[in-house]
């Protein structure tokens, strides 16, 4: 059980794995008569989410507001996730080469555009 509550997917980690891994652990207990409701189940699924995921819990967790949390659902939202991400080819570590490229972009623009403001002078 405590492995279940500290379980922590990496942020290079297969998105499928940890859910197979959470499931394997799951599955276990429920073989010695450890059960969960299926939404604590959902909850311990989505706090077991790296960072870069933390709008996405987020986003899943208000849409849930007035709602209980079905374990199948949220699942099959982070699967979906996951696939739109990468085909986009969106992760935690290409968003930082794309903030810190951006940032060196925009100094060269601005330094470039004071010297030729200066020209024009």
């Amino acid at each position: 059980m405590k492995k279940l509550f500290n379980m922590k997917m990496n942020e290079c980690s297969s998105v499928q794995d940890h859910v197979n891994e959470f499931n394997t652990i799951t599955n276990q207990l429920n073989l010695v008569k450890i059960e969960f409701e299926d939404e604590v189940m959902a909850l311990l699924i989505l706090c077991s989410l790296p960072d870069s995921w933390n709008s996405f819990v987020m986003a899943v967790s208000n849409s849930f507001s007035n709602a209980v949390l079905v374990f199948d659902e949220v699942v099959g939202t982070i699967l979906s996730e996951d696939m739109r991400r990468k085909s986009t080819g969106e992760n935690s570590n290409a968003t930082l080469t794309m903030e810190i490229k951006g940032r060196s972009r925009e100094r060269r623009i601005s330094k470039s555009r004071s010297k030729s403001q200066g020209r024009s002078k």
